[in-house]
Parts: C-alpha cells; sequence; structure tokens
C-alpha cells in the first residue's frame, strides 16, 4: 500500500526501501506503548501523515547543497528516516528526549545487524542542538526539521550546524505570516537568508502544509550556539 501511494505521488523508491518504511513503522507504533514516538496510532493515516508528509519536501532537500543531513526534533525518525532513504545522505536523527533517540537507534542497529539498512550512514542522537552545534559546528548540508520550533528558534538552532550554503528546510502546518517575519529577522541576525517557501494540501485529506527554506549565507553577528534553551524561551525576534 505504501509503495503504490508513493508511485501515485511520482516518488520513486524500490521495493527494499518501501519494506523498510513499512518496518520502521511497525516499530514506531508498537513501541508507542512504552517510549511515546507519535500520537498518531492508526496505521494508514500514520502511512500519510508521517511517511508521505517526510517525503513530500523532497524537492527543497534535492535543492540543498551536497552533506549530511540532521533532522532536529526527529521524535520517532521522521521526516529525518524517509528522507535519507530517498536521498541517500548521510543522516543524523536529533532528539532531546534521550529514550526518544535511544528507541530509534535501537531499531537502526537491529536493521543494520540483519543486513536489512538500505540506506547510508545514519545515527540517532539524544542531544540538544546547541550541545551539537559545539560538537559537530558547520558540518551539514541541510537541516530538516517538522513541528519543532518556531522559525526564529530554527533558524538560530540551525545557522551553526550548517555549512555556508547549507538549507534550513521547516515543514509548517499552516503559513503564518507573522512567523515567517519574525523568522527572517532572526534569520539576519544569525547570517540566514530567506529563499523561498511552498504551500500544499497533503494528499488523501485537507491538512494544509507549508515549507520554508532558509540559507546559511554568512557568519552570525552574535556568539552561537547561545545557552541550551535560549533560542525557545528568548527568540531574537
Amino acid at each position: 500500500m505504501l509503495q503504490e501511494l508513493l508511485e501515485s505521488l511520482d516518488i520513486a523508491l524500490d521495493k527494499d526501501s518501501c519494506s523498510f518504511l513499512e518496518r520502521h513503522l511497525d516499530y514506531v507504533l508498537e513501541t508507542n506503548d512504552a517510549v511515546r514516538l507519535t500520537a498518531i496510532v492508526e496505521r494508514g493515516e500514520a502511512e500519510r501523515l508521517h511517511v508521505t508528509d517526510s517525503l513530500l519536501v523532497l524537492p527543497e532537500l534535492a535543492a540543498a547543497p551536497p552533506g549530511p543531513l540532521l533532522d532536529i526534533g526527529s521524535g520517532g525518525g521522521y521526516p529525518g528516516i524517509p528522507l535519507s532513504l530517498a536521498s541517500d545522505r548521510e543522516t543524523d536523527l536529533l532528539d532531546s528526549v534521550q529514550k526518544k533517540a535511544r528507541a530509534i537507534q535501537a531499531f537502526l542497529v537491529s536493521e543494520q545487524e540483519s543486513g536489512s539498512l538500505p540506506m547510508s550512514a545514519i545515527g540517532s542522537l539524544g542531544l540538544r542542538a546547541e550541545e551539537l552545534a559545539l560538537e559537530r559546528p558547520a558540518y551539514y548540508g541541510a537541516v530538516v526539521a517538522r513541528a519543532v520550533a518556531s522559525l526564529p528558534a530554527l533558524v538560530e538552532l540551525s545557522a551553526p550546524l550548517l555549512r555556508m550554503q547549507g538549507h534550513l528546510i521547516a515543514l509548517k502546518g499552516r503559513r503564518d505570516d507573522e512567523e515567517l517575519k519574525r523568522g527572517k529577522q532572526a534569520a539576519e541576525i544569525v547570517g540566514m537568508r530567506f529563499i523561498g517557501e511552498r504551500e500544499y494540501v497533503l494528499p488523501g485529506g485537507e491538512e494544509q502544509r507549508c515549507v520554508i527554506v532558509f540559507e546559511r549565507a554568512k557568519e552570525s553577528s552574535i556568539e552561537l550556539p547561545r545557552r541550551p534553551g535560549r533560542a525557545q524561551k528568548k527568540p531574537l525576534a
């Protein structure tokens, strides 16, 4: 069913890749009672609202420069795992809730040990973005984030993690003019610049979506990263 859904959207994934995404989704739903990885428990809706929703920003990822991919606030591994699989980019899944990161890492290790991991290097990290920025500054070609934080916070958190010309790809719900305005203001401070946006409706329903892209254009005018939590609690705009 998943392969048919993706083919209807002109998203090309082979049978092994689709099987992997099915196993990953099974794992997320089965593990959900012990570790809260998703609020969506119906299988068909999870395919649409997690897997399909993730893969619909492939055009934006394809437009980003080469380099590893980082998924901030990955939770159950969305959108990072589907995008890693489809783009064949080295990928880090980042979540500050360590039990979530450990749960996803356990799945990835199991798949790797069984020889069933059909993608490039991928790992799950239980860290805050500010902590990772100190360990891997200017490392990533692209950062993705889905329903994690406001745009001002995301542009600040992603700036020190991105290579020059690297892209932040923010997956949002309905377009919010005020949030976008504040995101652009924060971007000017941290050396990011607005690239563009795209609005669409999630197939199979009426959910509004907007993907917003920023690029790291220059060095930040302030020292980054700030202390953990400051981007969310004291946003720059």
